[in-house]
């Protein structure tokens, strides 16, 4: 029953806010909550997924977490200054704080998008899979694409961040792919993502898959 209710309660907050986007009412509530909402996200899946590890996991789960989100500022960090990572982009005034011309937020994101694509991946995983660590991750990596594929549009929407010539590049997605398989082997070799995550981040995935998609339908 508690588990429905934090499923409930993903949708709701997730959907809510991109209805609201669709129908342009609390513009300025849902940038002002873009942020706190990706620091959210991520403080429930770590708790989430912590519950789960017995004691002696905990720390190394921890130290994965923390690398996974510091990586990946930094990497976002090169990025934005070289372009020669993702392609040429800056980000935009909604994503608040910053650091560098970078939103503190965005190690966040990145974090909950892997357990969630990790835990869709072991969901849909055909057993022959389950067990090869670099096919399980390129999977992972795969379905972080395919998120970033309708996540990318919306986020020049919604002004997370503006590519150059508003043309998303392919390199972009090739990094994508790269820096999520390397973040999903990490995860795997280390065993932490052998173990059958929760079942609410498999939810993180789709509900901001909806999100997303509902704020895409306003540029139809």
């Amino acid at each position: 029953m508690i588990n429905k209710l934090k499923i409930g309660a993903l949708y709701l907050l997730l959907g809510a806010g991109g209805l609201w986007h669709l129908l342009d009412v609390f513009q300025d509530v849902t940038r002002l909550l873009a942020s706190p909402i990706m620091f959210g996200l991520a403080i429930w899946m770590f708790y989430e997924c912590w519950r789960i590890y017995p004691q002696h996991e905990r720390p190394k789960f921890a130290v994965v977490s923390i690398a996974v989100i510091v990586v990946s500022f930094g990497i976002e960090w090169l990025g934005v200054r070289t372009g020669s990572i993702f392609g040429a982009y800056v980000y935009g005034q909604t994503l608040r704080p910053s650091v560098g011309g970078v939103p503190i937020s965005i190690g966040c994101a990145w974090f909950v998008v892997l357990i969630a694509s990790n835990a869709v991946a072991q969901k849909i995983a055909p057993k022959s899979l389950i067990g090869n660590t670099f096919k399980l991750a390129f999977l992972v990596a795969a379905l972080m694409v395919c998120f970033d594929l309708l996540m990318e549009p919306a986020a020049g929407t919604l002004d997370y961040w503006v590519w150059e010539d508003n043309h998303i590049p392919l390199q972009n997605y090739l990094a994508w792919f790269g820096l999520s398989f390397v973040f999903a082997t990490m995860g795997l070799q280390t065993g932490l993502f052998h173990r059958q995550l929760p079942q609410i981040a498999i939810h993180a995935y789709f509900a901001q898959l909806i999100y997303f998609g509902l704020v895409l339908l306003k540029n139809l």
